[in-house]
């Protein structure tokens, strides 16, 4: 006949461990087991053995070693495990000094500390545990208790999936909740070393360290709040390297080859690619000059958004207008103008392209982000890992500048010839710059292009028409 008594979590039979939260709440458990998922436990375990239990004792199912849990009265302050010995008999030597405090609510203390034993002891035995996940409030009140145990003991490592899983499966309200305090949420990612809520609450601390104040800064902890300013100034200088490289930007069709000699006649077909680039480069200093760009507050999100759409979302047909005032051109050298402007902003989005990526779980359209939120959190970007050198943060910059000197490298380039009269790589003879342009045919009024493959831009500027 079986015997009644079940030896099973969280009172084994076997067990020779006994953990005593309680009057009511105690856990007989396995010392290999605890020893393997607790430091603490390990320590008290590795280095005082338990006493030979006499054969008596042993059938008697009696512990070789017993915890009790003290909790602190003291505010912000969590509580400790205190060692009582045991002798051969499996008897206590002498009493416990301290009084267990009772059970609240039925065995189930009012702040989860009671349930989260359980949870935490019941995770050593591959248990999941069971949250209250009827909001965010309530699971991460019984995340926080869990986490305050583990680390009471030594064992945050083993929970840290189990308090991501939990906080992940609220998805949308989770993220929301990220968005509008990130502070404490980076906070408590780093606790749990959760990557993906760390990263969420930064991505948008670094969008917005610009327009922080110091007194915002200084509520995040020392080791975040060196690497956010980090990441902050790498922003800063992809940003200035960007603008950088958009001042200097020519479209490949203007470029010549000194091998051709080109003359008036060759540069003046491009006369109104060359006021575009003027015109845009008067508006993109004036922005700068009136901090629109990278020193705006929003950190320059609706600067390079409206580059980034091209189009109507800036120098629209009004701002034309009020330059022909100065300018005066026929109509039909209005819309020539006009559709060269077109080409140069297709021209221009490219480079703001990563500064667009949204690497958030919430994005812009559906919620109100004003600020950008490209930043890109990498592994050592976390406070937890350990480099095994320090990297150089302008390392990342490094291929924006090598990229402007590659371009302008291929316009100084672009006329150099060897001593056979040819280009370097090709025949003098090939044309090396593509005619992607808007231009007017001073005979019929209508726009063309001389190469064959190319887009045509209408009158209206609007319907694009392929020869």
């Amino acid at each position: 006949m079986a015997s009644p008594t079940r030896s099973d979590f969280p009172k084994f039979l076997d067990g020779d461990v006994l953990i005593i939260i309680s009057p009511t709440q105690y856990y007989k458990l396995h010392s290999q087991v605890l020893s393997a998922h607790s430091s603490f436990f390990a320590d008290q375990i590795g280095s005082e053995p338990g006493p030979r239990l006499t054969a008596q004792a042993r059938r008697d199912n009696a512990a070789a070693y017993r915890f009790e849990f003290k909790r602190s009265l003291a505010e912000n302050q969590f509580g400790e495990f205190t060692r009582v010995d045991i002798n051969e008999a499996g008897r206590v030597v002498s009493p416990s000094k301290h009084v267990l405090m009772p059970d609240l609510e039925n065995g189930k203390a009012a702040d989860n500390t009671n349930r989260a034993w359980d949870w935490l002891f019941g995770i050593f035995y591959n248990r999941e545990p069971v949250f209250d996940d009827s909001s965010l409030a309530t699971v991460l009140s019984c995340v926080i208790s869990l986490i305050e145990c583990a680390e009471s003991i030594g064992s945050l490592d083993h929970v840290r999936d189990v308090v991501d899983l939990a906080l992940m499966r609220q998805d949308n309200v989770l993220w929301t909740s990220i968005l509008g305090n990130p502070h404490v949420w980076i906070e408590l990612g780093r606790r749990v070393r959760s990557p993906a809520i760390y990263s969420e609450a930064a991505i948008h601390l670094v969008g917005q360290w610009g327009t922080m104040t110091d007194e915002e800064k200084t509520r995040l902890s020392e080791d975040i709040r060196v690497i956010l300013d980090r990441k902050a100034g790498e922003l800063a200088l992809v940003k200035e390297a960007i603008e950088i490289r958009i001042l200097g930007h020519y479209p490949e069709f203007m470029r010549r080859s000194a091998v051709d000699k080109p003359g008036r006649p060759s540069y003046s077909s491009d006369i109104y690619m060359w006021m575009a680039v003027g015109f845009f480069r008067q508006w993109f200093s004036q922005n700068i000059s009136d901090d629109r760009t990278r020193r705006a507050p929003d950190g320059g999100l609706n600067f390079y958004a409206a580059l980034h759409e091209g189009g109507q979302a800036y120098l629209s047909h009004m701002d034309f207008q009020e330059f022909h005032k100065y300018f005066p051109m026929s109509i039909k050298a209005c819309h020539v103008l006009e559709a060269n402007m077109g080409v140069l902003k297709e021209d221009v989005k490219r480079f703001v392209d990563d500064l667009m990526i949204e690497r958030t779980h919430l994005k812009r359209d559906e919620h109100e982000i004003h600020w950008l939120t490209c930043a890109k959190i990498e592994k050592e970007d976390m406070p937890w890992h350990k480099p095994d050198h320090t990297a150089n943060p302008t390392d990342a910059l490094q291929s924006l500048y090598n990229a402007m000197d590659d371009e302008q490298a291929t316009m100084r380039s672009s006329g150099s010839a060897d001593s056979g009269g040819k280009q370097k790589g090709r025949d003098s003879s090939t044309s090396s710059r593509p005619k992607k342009r808007a231009r007017l045919d001073e005979d019929d009024g209508d726009y063309y292009d001389q190469s064959p493959s190319t887009l045509f831009v209408s009158p209206t500027g609007s319907d694009v028409m392929e020869e």
